[in-house]
């Protein structure tokens, strides 16, 4: 059925022409068998043409209007896939880096024993926004808030981890291998004591909010990923959208 509906400005065109050539004989045979007048002729013929061509440019303005409405549908469609794509590979992203940074249990062993571990360039993992603000005329104006309050959260996790490998491979690695610390289970109180309390503040706090962003991101991710697909589809049936397999 829906192979049939993109040929339907092609099949009515096809039947308004038929029309069009029917009359056009009837008027002929019409004044051949003297049912109407010879001096209609002119007038038939003209009002033929004149039909005609207005049912022609009518018809070619609405297979115009049909074929830009498929245009447009397709790019919705893509930027659809295109978002839900990033989602997915946001999601894989951020489950790799939370499943490194459990391996540490305690906030110190996070803030003095978790590694400066540099992520790939996640620079074109970013949302295409314009692309989607066709979804404000879908009245989805909360999703596309949504996707931006994603991509932010999404952003500031990896800024998190830039901040504090820098403070921790600049300032606190120093420190660590210059009071001979690395490695030693020493009381908290020690720890402190030798690196200072903005070292030793520093790294613990840039720890935990690396990762709580992370686990914050990790979190809803998945949320917003759902809500998106849960409406693209209804939004275009028939469309296929790229789906998420959790392993």
């Amino acid at each position: 059925m829906s192979k049939l509906r993109d040929f339907l400005p092609e099949i009515m065109g096809m039947l308004i022409a038929l029309a069009v050539l029917i009359v056009w004989y009837l008027s002929s045979l019409a004044i051949t068998e003297s049912v109407v007048p010879k001096r209609y002729d002119y007038f038939l013929q003209f009002a033929g043409v004149l039909i005609g061509g207005f049912i022609g440019a009518y018809s070619a303005f609405q297979l115009r209007r049909y074929e830009e409405a498929i245009a447009e549908r397709r790019r919705q469609e893509n930027a659809l896939n295109q978002a839900l794509f990033i989602f997915i590979r946001q999601m894989n992203a951020i489950m790799g880096l939370k499943r490194d940074f459990d391996k540490f249990k305690t906030p110190l062993s996070r803030g003095l024993s978790l590694p400066a571990m540099k992520p790939p360039d996640y620079a074109d993992l970013k949302h295409d926004l314009k692309e989607l603000y066709f979804l404000l005329e879908k009245r989805e104006p909360q999703l596309l808030m949504d996707i931006t309050i994603e991509q932010e959260r999404f952003e500031q996790a990896l800024n998190a981890i830039a901040i504090r490998n820098d403070f921790y491979v600049n300032e606190v690695q120093p420190a660590l291998s210059h009071h001979a610390l690395n490695g030693r289970p020493l009381p908290l109180t020690e720890f402190e004591e030798k690196l200072g309390e903005r070292l030793f503040q520093g790294a613990i706090n840039g720890a935990q909010s690396m990762c709580e962003l992370v686990d914050s991101s990790n979190e809803s991710l998945p949320k917003t990923y759902k809500k998106l697909r849960e409406t693209a589809v209804p939004l275009f049936p028939g469309a296929r959208f790229v789906a998420w397999d959790k392993t």
